[in-house]
């Protein structure tokens, strides 16, 4: 865990800002070249001939968190946890099919997205990709009242966290409107309402050709490539109702996300010893010129995890405690959050650290080796980031929604070792101007 006084006192110490060498070279492509083709129906599929003996696939679905209204928050976490449930070939579960040939068959929520990540040796893939896609249009509905009763577990859990409270806190005030507002893994007074017929209703949003995306690495040959072409060739190719941002895109010019409210505190009472704090703000999505500059930022902020740290999925489990900063670019506008918790000795003085360091980036002159350093640290975690199979799929499934293309994530790198101290203090102003709060107080009584 990333100790959030040493990050914040780094940011002020000029040791920490020293020369150390001559600005960072970037490899010409770092990522192998990918091929992409579009069936009929409007279904995308990208794939990296890698090798080994296992293919792995991204199967990107277009609608997410965002596309739930307050009346169903939850039935996207339910509609992919029932995709799993339902039987394939032979009666078992896709999830029990999957296990028992060793595979891995998982799901992630993105706020505009449903992500199934399929990972199996060549022999099995296609049979369970088959068994993947066919769960996806038709769940079965037996399974429902088994998966709800276990979302609002989950919801219940979720909810004493005190990290996601103030996460949520933050969502709240900055989505407000919007199905993005509410939790990942739901309200328990929607998800006790849920149907199945809301859940019918929700998963027939993304068994649609266009926004589809099936993203291919490994072992991938024409023999996967046929399989996966025959898996999708049956979509149905209307148009993709709940994708109306790729990936949290925007326009490339970055001026096409509205900023969020300024100035909001919310408060809450968790089962606490010490207070947490969340401080957000406003920040580009990931397809704008303003992306590796808060990469950069985010970096010199003290980085506490990537992106996906707090997804709702069926095999990553959220963090009790959560120290640094996290950068959510898939959202619509994008938000930077810094959480602080009460192992410091005063939240308070914490707050005051990164108002500080918030301020430096926002002022008059920003020495080079600082810059530099941010540049350093930003592609080194942009690098170390593709640690499996896995994270090159989910890396190729959302360049290929970029306006770059495939090449995408290979000029992200060169893009960040561009990034200027004007380019820092530009977006610092922009975007770091002032705070919302989500504070989570120790409760004291049963009534708070």
């Amino acid at each position: 865990m990333r100790n959030r006084s040493i990050a914040f006192a780094m940011m002020c110490s000029a040791a920490w800002i020293a020369l150390i060498g001559a600005a960072q070279s970037v490899p010409a492509a770092s990522f192998q070249t990918a091929t992409t083709e579009r069936l009929t129906n409007g279904t995308t599929i990208v794939s990296q001939a890698t090798g080994g003996r296992l293919v792995a696939a991204e199967v990107v679905v277009p609608a997410g968190l965002a596309q739930q209204t307050s009346a169903n928050a939850g039935v996207a976490g339910v509609t992919a946890a029932l995709v799993l449930r339902t039987p394939i070939d032979g009666g078992e579960s896709l999830a029990d099919a999957a296990q028992r040939v060793g595979a891995t068959v998982s799901y992630t929520l993105d706020p505009f997205d449903t992500r199934y990540y399929l990972e199996a040796q060549a022999p099995q893939f296609a049979g369970l990709l088959q068994g993947l896609v066919k769960a996806i249009g038709a769940p079965d509905f037996s399974q429902f009242v088994a998966v709800r009763s276990a979302a609002l577990s989950a919801a219940a859990a979720d909810g004493a966290s005190p990290a996601i409270a103030a996460l949520d806190m933050l969502r709240q005030v900055t989505y407000s409107g919007t199905g993005y507002a509410y939790p990942d893994s739901g309200l328990q007074i929607s998800l006790s309402k849920l149907t199945a017929s809301n859940v019918s209703l929700f998963a027939a949003q993304y068994h649609l050709g266009p926004g589809t995306i099936v993203a291919l690495e490994g072992a991938v040959d024409d023999s996967v490539l046929s399989a996966v072409r025959s898996s999708f060739n049956g979509i149905a190719p209307s148009d993709a109702r709940g994708r109306s941002i790729p990936f949290g895109g925007g326009k490339p010019d970055g001026q096409a996300q509205p900023l969020a409210p300024r100035g909001h505190e919310v408060v809450t009472h968790r089962m606490v010893s010490a207070p947490w704090v969340a401080v957000g703000y406003p920040a580009p999505g990931m397809f704008t010129n303003d992306y590796p500059v808060m990469l950069v930022i985010e970096a010199l902020l003290g980085r506490g995890g990537d992106v996906h740290s707090f997804s709702l999925g069926s095999d990553n489990a959220l963090p009790s405690e959560f120290v640094g900063a996290y950068y959510q670019y898939e959202a619509q506008p994008g938000m930077l959050a810094i959480f602080l918790n009460g192992s410091d000795s005063s939240v308070d003085g914490a707050v005051r650290d990164l108002q500080s360091a918030v301020d430096r980036l926002r002022g008059t002159a920003l020495p080079d080796s600082l810059i530099d350093h941010g540049r350093r640290l930003a592609m080194g975690q942009y690098y170390t980031s593709v640690s499996s199979l896995g994270d090159a799929a989910w890396l190729l499934g959302r360049a290929v929604s970029s306006p770059d293309g495939t090449n995408f994530e290979n000029l992200v790198p060169v893009r960040i070792a561009h990034v200027s101290a004007a380019d820092v203090q530009r977006v610092a102003r922009r975007y770091l101007t002032g705070e919302i709060l989500g504070i989570v107080l120790p409760q004291t009584s049963p009534q708070q």
